[in-house]
This record gives C-alpha cells, structure tokens and sequence, in this order.
C-alpha cells in the first residue's frame, strides 16, 4: 500500500524501517496504551524477520510519514470473512492534536474497502484511551461494548478494553487520495490512453498527432525498461497518472560508462492536474531508485517544475548530451552526496526515445476513440504584447507556439537581450492567460505540480 493525501504518506513497512519501528516499539511511553509500559524489548533482526512475511492477503505493517519523515505505524489483519484488523500509532508525540489520526485513519480504511475488497473493519481499544475513542466515533465505528479488566498490562494491572466495528455499507466518512501502485498488464491500455489525453496539446504546429503514447507502448518492451519503477496512480478507483523509467548511462571521455536512470513520460490526466498527482509519482519513485542504489536520474523536462524537486541543470555536473549540447530542460538529480563526483560526459538514452515517428504515431492512435486535433496557441498571441525588443528575443528562441514556451525556463528567457523584468511578468500573465504553466513564481499555477 502506498497511499497519499498532500504531505501525509502511508506505505508499505520495509527492512530498512525496522530501526526506527524498534525505537517506537522498546518506547514504554509509545506503548503505555497498548500495554507495554516498559516496551517490547525487541531487536531489529526480529522486526525486520517479521516484516519479510508481511503479505497484503495476510497482513502487513505500514509506516506513517510526514513530510517525508516517519512520524508513526499502522497495520491490518485479515480476520477472514472479509474482515480486516486494523491500528494505528502516531508515535511522535509533537504530531498528536493535529487531527492526524482522522485523516490517516480515513485514508487507510477507505483503501482497505476499496482496493483490497474488505467489507469490515475491527479494532480495540484501551478503554483509558478517550482521545482515540473519539476519532473512531467521529469516523462511524459501532461501539459493541466494553470488555472489563479483561486483560493485565506488562506491570500485571488489569485493563479494560472497548470493541468497534465499521462495515463497508456504513462507510460514509470520505477523503481525497491517491493511491499508487505498480503498473500491471491490465493496466497498459488504460495508462497509454491517459498519457494521450495528457500530451494532446503538444507543442509544435506542424505536428498532427502526440506521440507520447506509443513511446509508453514501446518502452515496456524496451532492455533499459525498469519494471520495478513503472508506477500508476489511482484516485477514487481511477487511473490517473503514470511514471515510467528506463536505463541510460553517462559516457566519460575515457569511454567508460555510468550506470543512471531517466523518467518520462510522466502523465496526469489533464482534469487531475494540480492534485500533487505528479509529485507523488516523481516523490515516492525517486526515494525507489535510491533504495535500488542508482547513482543519478538524468531527464528532460520542465525547468522550472523539476528544479522545485532538486533537479538541476546537467551543465552544472559538465555533462551534455550524446550530441554535446546543453540546455536548461536538461537536468540531474544526484540521489547521494557525491554521487556524480568525477564523472563528466556524454548522455545516451535509450534509441527508441529517438524511433518515433509521425506515421508510427497515427496509426497506432488508431486503438483509441478519435479526438480533434489539437491547434497549439500561436506565439504572435504574445509577441503582440510585447515591446519591441522583447519581441525579437522571443521570435529569436524559434518558438512558434506559446506551448513550445515550457521548454524554455525562466533564467534562460530573462538572459535575453532586450528582456526586461517587466518583459518575464507580461510573459508570465499571457501564458498563464492560456493555460500554459511557465516560471520559477510560486503562483496558483505551481501550488501542487502539472
């Protein structure tokens, strides 16, 4: 389970989190309402042991971030007859009061309805935990009762637990999320329609038709493909975003190669744009890779969107492309302190992001329902608001679209001769004007991602 609402991550507990869960567990004052006062004593072999036999079909701990900081733990339990067990700590004392618990809480039970076909959920609670007792109410639990002095705690004093149960047809407590997961077959279809409607309204007047769904059809079956990074997002049960990675490698001047990584493309339906759809793929992927040891993600793509993650420009690394240019739109991210240290060179993708063709394009849009060509804005629509010297600065870039315009940043058009600071601010509020998101301001337009 990967599960995402704004900055609040619930996922999948992993060998590398069984530190911090023997930090929370051998805690006494994370424990107390559990029952272990004094905690549970247990070593980080045993936990990370215990989560090699998590399963979703049996159980499964999950951990609990914050701002991408892990902050507490859940956990479900298939009882069996479509009934699910369920808890739930934050642990970090700093994040009670917050209203954490409802939302998580909402979150996770939805899944677990949702996605994983439960019709119920059941949990207890230590009869002394008022706070907890209110959350489960507000959320719709059934209260079935007290259990008295049913069991003792680690210091043998006896303790009272309450009973709660929410059924599936009584579940009327929603929240937004999104839901991530691995690309499956059944998926293909779906995710090269998405990526469709998503690029539509590409950039060059001269093209018929996007092409980026055939590159998706293509990469699958592509040596560099990653299937381990091949990511959808979901929301309310529909496929709403893609990611997608394949090998590439940087080439010294010596002839020896560099093992990195590129994405793309990254697509999120057009009405489930600025959602944090976008960023929860690119986030959650690229905390992937580290795991899986790359050194380095190379793209091309947005520049004033990506370097909000940590991208920068590959001229700062002395890396260019294969055929030794450089450009604001090509970027680096190192996933280690010194991960790129002497290594400069040439950057190689895989040739079937180079293969696609128009003809190629056309006839496999074929497969899905006819759509109106799209007719990108001309770039007169700004040059007409412009002075006379900002206007030969534009018409020198060769943009013929204001589309086109995402592939410039706004350093690169600022360096401009003739361009002012009013220039960027009228470039700016015209794109904006016709929907193109442009710019290193942290407007509206930039609030969760594209």
């Amino acid at each position: 389970m990967i599960i995402v609402k704004n900055n609040l991550i619930i996922r999948n507990a992993i060998s590398t989190d069984a530190e911090q869960l023997c930090a929370w567990w051998n805690d006494g004052k994370v424990m107390a309402h559990a029952g272990f006062p004094n905690g549970l004593s247990i070593t980080p072999d045993k936990v990370r042991r215990d989560l090699a036999a998590d399963c979703d079909e049996t159980h499964r701990r999950h951990i609990i971030e914050l701002d991408n900081v892990p902050v507490g733990e859940m956990n479900y339990r298939n009882k069996g007859g479509g009934v699910a067990e369920i808890g739930i700590k934050i642990c970090d004392f700093t994040k009670h009061e917050q209203g954490l618990g409802t939302t998580l809480l909402a979150m996770f039970i939805d899944a677990l309805f949702t996605y994983y076909g439960y019709e119920s959920v059941v949990l207890d609670t230590n009869a002394k935990n008022t706070r907890a007792q209110h959350v489960y109410e507000k959320l719709g639990f059934v209260n079935l009762g007290v259990r008295h002095n049913s069991w003792k705690d680690q210091l043998g004093e006896w303790q009272s637990s309450i009973d709660y149960r929410l059924g599936k047809k009584d579940w009327r407590f929603k929240v937004d999320y999104i839901r991530l997961r691995h690309e499956k077959q059944n998926d293909y279809h779906a995710v090269e329609e998405l990526t469709r409607e998503a690029f539509w309204a590409f950039w060059e007047p001269a093209r018929q038709i996007c092409d980026e769904h055939l590159l998706v059809h293509r990469l699958r079956s592509a040596l560099s493909f990653v299937p381990d990074l091949d990511f959808v997002a979901e929301m309310n049960s529909k496929t709403v975003g893609h990611i997608i990675y394949t090998k590439s490698k940087i080439v010294d001047d010596t002839g020896q190669e560099h093992e990195t990584l590129t994405f793309g493309p990254l697509s999120v339906l057009p009405e489930y744009q600025s959602q944090g759809i976008g960023m929860a793929l690119l986030r959650h992927s690229l905390n992937d890779v580290r795991r899986l040891g790359y050194r380095a993600v190379l793209i091309f793509g947005h520049p004033d969107y990506y370097t909000r993650v940590g991208f920068k420009r590959a001229t700062e690394f002395g890396i260019t492309t294969a055929d030794g240019k450089t450009f604001d739109p090509f970027m680096v991210y190192p996933l280690y302190e010194g991960a790129l240290d002497g290594i400069t060179g040439r950057y190689y993708i895989d040739p079937v992001y180079e293969q696609l063709n128009e003809p190629d394009a056309i006839e496999f849009d074929k497969r899905f329902p006819l759509k109106v060509p799209f007719k990108p804005a001309p770039i007169g629509i700004l040059i007409d608001r412009l002075g006379e010297e900002a206007r030969k600065a534009i018409e020198g870039t060769g943009c013929l679209s204001l589309q086109i315009m995402t592939t410039k940043s706004e350093r690169e058009i600022a360096e401009l001769p003739g361009i002012t600071a009013g220039d960027i601010e009228t470039i700016r509020a015209v794109l904006r004007e016709n929907g193109v998101k442009w710019g290193r301001k942290l407007n509206h337009q930039y609030k969760h991602d594209i």
